[in-house]
């Protein structure tokens, strides 16, 4: 069985997931990675009953929570966390940008955008993504340098700046909580991740122009 953090449990009801049936191709979501992506068993469409393979192996899927810019109108508590599903199907794409930029892995603090690009998600037709990352940082030993005196920032590749990453400053002191947030959880992180995270939970306004990064 899945290992599930007691607090993920107590406190991640309220946190919508991302919907494509309801939106059109080109639908788009992008937010700041907040949690630990994690790993629970799909199951089948329109049921309860867990899914597998042929082979008989479980379908698994990744979970990850993102910070985003979108609020329900009709919901005056959302806060603009959105859980979104990886399926198999969608793994590929995300896989790709994450290799695209260098990075290891989806991290806390790294931005991940995904548009809806085709399909009707019925039998036979169904859903096709495209995925653009930007991680937070850059392990220092990768770069040259081999990482000796203050680690360098992440360079800023095409991928990164279309989802609004810019180089982060140097690292000083902590940055203050935000709200909803484990505190320990928090202080345990790079200055560089809190600081991705705080300024994609901070209000953004629209912007009149602005096209998804794809």
């Amino acid at each position: 069985m899945t290992s599930i953090d007691a607090n993920s449990l107590l406190m991640g009801g309220g946190i919508k997931s991302v919907n494509w049936k309801d939106n059109p191709v080109g639908h788009t979501v992008i937010g700041t990675i907040t949690e630990t992506p994690k790993v629970e068993q799909m199951k089948k469409f329109n049921s309860d009953e867990l899914d597998f393979w042929p082979s008989g192996d479980p379908k698994m899927q990744i979970i990850v929570t993102l910070q985003t810019d979108q609020r329900d109108p009709a919901n005056a508590d959302d806060d603009g966390k959105r859980r979104l599903h990886i399926s198999p199907r969608m793994m590929t794409c995300v896989r790709e940008a994450i290799l695209k930029v260098g990075a290891k892995g989806l991290e806390i603090g790294g931005r991940l955008a995904v548009q809806r690009v085709g399909g009707t998600g019925a039998v036979g037709d169904p859903y096709t993504f495209a995925a653009e990352y930007g991680a937070p940082t850059v392990d220092p030993g990768g770069l040259l340098g081999g990482g000796q005196g203050t680690p360098a920032a992440a360079p800023v590749s095409a991928a990164a700046q279309s989802l609004g990453i810019s180089t982060p400053p140097a690292a000083t002191a902590g940055i203050a909580c935000p709200p909803g947030m484990d505190p320990g959880k928090w202080a345990a992180l790079p200055v560089e991740q809190q600081r991705a995270i705080s300024a994609a939970m901070a209000p953004q306004p629209a912007t009149p122009g602005v096209t998804p990064p794809f």
